[in-house]
């Protein structure tokens, strides 16, 4: 009699155990499937902050340098066309320039900070520089950008802008010009602080 309880417990506990078994097995199953289903979302996510977060600094970097234009073209108020050129690949600012044309009259801000990296920075290398500056190039300056080969180029007001100003401007725009040098692949790109460097032709 005691031998039949024991073998009918034992038969239970082999029973539960088995359920259990699967019970268990089942859960940590649906634990990883969901795991799996939400990894991709959450890592999807992360990268997305990630990559918001570089647009972020990248566009702090070149407001950042045009804020120095900017400065440079308030030496001169009345003309105040800056420009600034900077080693993408180290950050160093090597050239500054700003509109000198009352001495001048082809010594734009451009022309100026060019003509200073190429007299105090004999063997930069022109592919790694971008230049910034607080109007678009004029087509003299743009061309001199290209023979140079200065890899990007930044600028805030429109020469459509300026032309609304009464500024005289030849009507080429500086993508023209890029696009009609097939020994160069310059990147233009328009509009950044162009409201502050609207503000600088409106008062001026």
């Amino acid at each position: 009699m005691d031998k039949q309880l024991f073998d009918t417990q034992r038969n239970h506990q082999n029973i539960f155990y088995r359920k259990l078994s699967k019970r268990t097995l089942l859960t940590n199953w649906l634990a990883i499937l969901t795991a799996n289903l939400l990894s991709p979302n959450l890592e999807a996510k992360t990268v997305k902050k990630e990559t918001n977060k570089e647009k972020n600094t990248s566009r702090n970097i070149h407001e950042y340098y045009m804020r120095l234009a900017i400065k440079e073209g308030k030496n001169v108020p009345k003309y105040p066309f800056g420009a600034v050129i900077v080693n993408r690949l180290t950050g160093e600012i090597v050239s500054k320039g700003y509109n000198q044309s009352t001495h001048n009259p082809i010594l734009h801000g451009e022309i100026v900070a060019i003509n200073n990296c190429a007299k105090h920075k004999i063997k930069i290398l022109w592919s790694e520089l971008d230049l910034y500056s607080t109007a678009e190039p004029c087509p003299m300056c743009q061309s001199a950008i290209e023979w140079a080969g200065i890899k990007n180029v930044y600028y805030g007001s429109s020469i459509p802008f300026l032309q609304g100003l009464k500024w005289e401007q030849i009507n080429i725009r500086a993508q023209e010009v890029s696009d009609r040098t097939p020994f160069r692949n310059t990147k233009i790109i328009g509009g950044l602080l162009e409201g502050e460097c609207n503000k600088l032709f409106l008062t001026a």
